[in-house]
C-alpha cells in the first residue's frame, strides 16, 4: 500500500575480526511506503568474547523484488574491545 508507514525486519552476522564475530536481529524504523524511501536501522550484536557493539544505519532506497521491496545496508560497529566488525545486508520483504 503506498504512503502507508512500514518496516522490515533485519539480520545477518557481522565479519570475523579479532578472533570472533557477533549476530544481530531488529525492525528498521517506521517510514512511508514512497518511492526512493529508506529506513534506519539500530541494534545491539549479541555478547561475544566479553563484549557487545552498536550497529546504526541508514540503508538504501526501495529495491523491488517479487513481492514487494527490500533495501539494502552496510555499515560498520562502534569501535569496543580494541575493534570494529562490518556488516552488510538485505532486509525482509515488505
Amino acid at each position: 500500500m503506498r504512503n502507508r508507514n512500514h518496516r522490515h525486519s533485519f539480520e545477518g552476522e557481522t565479519t570475523i575480526d579479532d578472533g570472533h564475530r557477533h549476530y544481530y536481529r531488529g525492525s528498521t524504523s517506521s517510514d512511508p511506503n514512497i518511492p526512493g524511501h529508506y529506513h534506519h536501522i539500530s541494534d545491539v550484536t549479541t555478547f561475544n568474547d566479553g563484549h557487545r557493539h552498536r550497529i546504526q544505519t541508514r540503508t538504501g532506497p526501495d529495491i523491488q523484488v517479487r513481492g514487494g521491496h527490500v533495501h539494502r545496508y552496510e555499515t560498520v560497529t562502534t569501535y569496543e574491545d580494541g575493534h570494529t566488525h562490518y556488516t552488510e545486508g538485505y532486509t525482509s520483504v515488505h
